[in-house]
């Protein structure tokens, strides 16, 4: 596969330091989409509109989809910042994801890409499978989602779970890239 010429960001903690306006002015510049999957409108209970939960792209006939999501990070924003919008986290995100994930598929997604601003955040320590419970559905790796990409807690890991789905954040601070190479089987649809 080919280096993909594809650009999508996920919403993160610091997208509100400045408020939901400058949000919106910078989705509107963006020649790309802001994902989240759960971030909604107090006033509306809708999904913001200045983001939507997923993209598809297609790369050499595979078909991708991507779906982002905000992890629960209010203690790292200024309450006065995001008194317009709530996450949705836990069970209802998981079901979200669930649903995202199952229409992608029906669209013909071949492998899809989670994207949650949220992550493992032990530093100093070795990570287990078994700490992504504080933060990760462990059940949407059966066969929901395919490859998990993490940010927040500026940590660098690779993980793989019970499932077999790794789980990758990079660093902070701009000192890493995470970056994964999937292989696709077009003809059993195995990655």
């Amino acid at each position: 596969m080919n280096e993909m010429d594809f650009v999508a960001m996920t919403l993160g903690n610091h997208e509100y330091d400045w408020g939901e306006e400058y949000i919106k002015a910078n989705a509107e510049l963006a020649e790309f989409p802001f994902l989240a999957i759960n971030v909604y409108d107090t006033g509306t209970n809708e999904l913001v509109d200045y983001c939507q939960p997923s993209v598809m792209i297609e790369q050499n006939g595979v078909k991708i989809g991507i779906i982002g999501a905000m992890g629960d990070c209010y203690s790292s924003i200024s309450a006065d910042k995001v008194e317009g919008v709530y996450f949705k986290t836990g069970s209802a995100l998981t079901g979200a994801v669930k649903s995202e994930s199952r229409k992608l598929r029906q669209q013909g997604a071949d492998f899809i890409i989670y994207s949650i601003h949220d992550g493992h955040d032990r530093s100093g320590s070795a990570i287990l499978d078994s700490d992504l419970g504080a933060y990760y559905d462990v059940s949407l790796s059966d066969g929901y989602v395919d490859l998990v990409f993490e940010g927040h807690t500026h940590q660098r890991y690779v993980l793989k779970d019970e499932y077999g789905v790794y789980h990758l954040q990079g660093g902070g601070d701009n000192d890493g890239i995470t970056h994964a190479t999937a292989k696709v089987n077009s003809v059993t649809g195995s990655v």
